[in-house]
């Protein structure tokens, strides 16, 4: 016969210590509630930070706007031009959603041209 710490090794399920002694949960392990605990916390922290990256985003965008233009893929004045930096321009259209980036507005327009078709939505990303 081995020692109950054999057993507890065997059958950790058994072992009082793993429990949550303050409220049991039908069987749950403390271990996968602490695991469950920070698992939340992981996610509301990304959360906050997407939150902030896209606050970012649009705040940028909305200092950086250059001009507006007929979008070449569904015509509407809704093609958004954005001088981020001076080397990195970028074309949304805020109706159809397609986009383009380059190093001068011309290359980023004809990067959206040349998106045509393809699907691209700048608001899924």
């Amino acid at each position: 016969m081995g020692e109950w710490s054999d057993y507890f090794e065997d059958f950790p399920e058994e072992n009082p210590a793993n429990w949550v002694k303050e409220n049991p949960v039908n069987g749950v392990f403390a271990t996968i509630i602490r695991e469950q605990e920070k698992g939340k916390l992981r996610l509301k922290k990304n959360a906050e930070l997407n939150t902030m990256i896209a606050k970012a985003k649009r705040e940028t965008k909305a200092r950086s706007l250059l001009v507006v233009e007929n979008c070449p893929q569904c015509g509407l004045k809704e093609l958004n031009t954005y001088k981020i930096t001076e080397s990195f321009y970028l074309c949304e259209c805020q109706e159809c959603g397609i986009y383009g980036n380059g190093k001068t507005h011309e290359q980023a327009l004809a990067r959206t041209q040349d998106a045509l078709g393809e699907g691209l939505d700048w608001r899924a990303r």
